[in-house]
């Protein structure tokens, strides 16, 4: 089953996407900080991580970056946010954001992606 990291500071958002990926058949990691994700990402290699642009300690771009840093370039990536300012938008190939999706996330359309985003990547 592959590992999904998902990173939102929102718990009510968590609690709702967290479900729609575990129905899927993902195994949900969640981190409400960037401190949180960082050390998760220290110990585990998720098949996809999933990062708000707005938490509490960082931006999550910047968490990106680092992210990215760490895992390498075949992990996917996405920000999901319901800011979608050109700025942040334009930032993504530098951040190495793979994808960016608008929230409300529709929630047919990320289980169908992360289908094709982590295919190949099961974990035990």
């Amino acid at each position: 089953m592959a590992e999904i990291l998902l990173i939102e500071d929102d718990k009510a958002v968590t609690r709702a996407l967290a479900t729609l990926l575990r129905d899927a058949g993902y195994r949900v990691t969640v981190s409400h900080t960037a401190a949180e994700a960082m050390a998760h990402v220290q110990q585990s290699r998720p098949a996809a991580v999933l990062v708000d642009i707005h938490l509490p300690d960082l931006n999550g771009l910047v968490l990106c970056q680092k992210i990215r840093e760490r895992l390498g370039p075949d992990v996917s990536i996405v920000i999901m946010s319901g800011d979608t300012a050109m700025e942040n938008i334009n930032a993504l190939p530098f951040v190495g954001a793979s994808y960016f999706l608008a929230k409300p996330v529709n929630p047919a359309y990320l289980i169908e992606r992360l289908g094709e985003w982590t295919r190949g990547k099961v974990q035990a």
